[in-house]
């Protein structure tokens, strides 16, 4: 199923530090009993076809168990910070420096965004609480939206649990309840971005969120933030997704498309479209929550293509083989097709995408019937209430 926000949900994306008078980063440390003389800062990043890297983009001499992290110029575009991290002189190990956190009893390594201040790092490594990160304006932020997520992370592995048992009813229960509980989250995101409206932090928890909200809602929470943090990249990228939501509502429209299946033969909507509706599913191969979908696809599909409704599968990959391996294994019996080798961000803009799966439900001339969701609950209704 898709996922909310979490802190290693947005590890790799990159951000403009703003408010700060400081005009570049400087992570002061004393932490006492490193068994090395050197720290090291690395960032988690992903290329263009989505690998992951860590990169090395500081590092620190250890004199006196005092330490700085220090560059003369503005970050421009900092990332965040996954690693501070040591190397034992005699075990030759690599350690992560563990720090406090407010999620649980537990410590964690690094987790933090690395902005434009003056920041500071105190405690023992062999203090089983942790150390204490100081000074980190937007990580603060962060750690106050991560005290959102835990009941929503719990209820999605509840719900991960009876499908596997095959429990309807209680799995019934337990979608009616995240609902709920998605409501809830709703509301505190809006009370979070307004005591923060000029955090970068917080207005891409928003735009990472965005699919969870109605074209007014989002525009309600997008008018939130300061000129300042949408005038960023990602801020303009949440304006674009806000206009776009209003076109792509119950009743529009759906925008064309006109793609290529494994074979190399194109197809568009009307090739596919069904007499009596369609559903658009947006997917990937290395999307986990996508392909465990799949299976309750396959129902729904059997199901109501005898009446008269089709099913087309759009994926957003970036490696055409990985897409043509995945669908062997699958085995879906529905058109399935990409806009490779283009580029996968064409589909995201076009379709108003920040997370997949993504399904639309269309009507007999194209309409829009629903809207970007993923619930098949939500789907089986919409299907009904659409063929009576």
């Amino acid at each position: 199923m898709k996922k909310i926000l979490t802190l290693s949900a947005i590890i790799f994306i990159s951000h403009f530090a703003l408010g700060q008078q400081v005009k570049s980063y400087e992570i002061d440390g004393m932490v006492k009993n490193i068994p090395s003389r050197m720290l090291y800062l690395a960032t988690m990043k992903r290329d263009l076809a989505n690998n992951l890297s860590q990169p090395v983009i500081d590092s620190a001499l250890i004199t006196d168990d005092h330490f700085v992290f220090h560059r003369d110029t503005t970050l421009l575009e900092p990332s965040w910070a996954t690693d501070i991290y040591f190397v034992d002189s005699l075990t030759k190990k690599k350690t992560n420096l563990s720090f406090q956190n407010k999620f649980n009893a537990k410590t964690r390594s690094v987790s933090f965004i690395l902005e434009n201040a003056k920041m500071s790092i105190a405690g023992d490594i062999k203090d089983s609480k942790g150390l204490v990160l100081a000074g980190a304006a937007e990580t603060e932020i962060l750690n106050q939206f991560g005290l959102l997520i835990p009941g929503v992370y719990k209820m999605n592995n509840r719900i991960d649990s009876l499908k596997k048992a095959g429990n309807k009813e209680a799995l019934s229960q337990a979608l009616s309840i995240k609902n709920d509980s998605l409501i809830s989250f709703k509301k505190k995101l809006l009370t979070l971005s307004k005591q923060n409206t000029s955090s970068w932090v917080m207005m891409v928890n928003v735009y990472q969120n965005a699919d969870l909200f109605t074209p007014n809602e989002l525009n309600e929470i997008t008018k939130v933030f300061s000129q300042e943090v949408l005038n960023t990249p990602k801020g303009k990228r949440l304006l674009i997704f806000n206009e776009q939501s209003k076109n792509l509502v119950a009743g529009a429209s759906f925008p064309a498309f006109s793609y290529k299946d494994p074979a190399g033969k194109t197809i568009n909507l009307n090739t596919v479209k069904g007499k009596n509706g369609t559903i658009v599913v947006f997917w990937a191969s290395w999307c986990g929550p996508c392909r465990a979908e799949i299976p309750e696809l396959k129902k729904i599909y059997n199901e109501y293509k005898v009446k008269g409704v089709n099913m087309v599968s759009i994926s957003v990959d970036h490696d055409i083989n990985a897409w043509k391996k995945a669908l062997g294994i699958e085995l879906m019996q529905w058109p399935n097709i990409s806009n490779l080798p283009g580029d996968k961000n064409e589909i995201y803009k076009k379709y108003n995408i920040n997370a997949i799966p993504a399904i639309f439900l269309l009507d007999a001339k194209n309409n829009i019937v629903m809207t970007n969701d993923y619930r098949m609950p939500v789907l089986r209704e919409n299907l009904n209430k659409m063929l009576e």
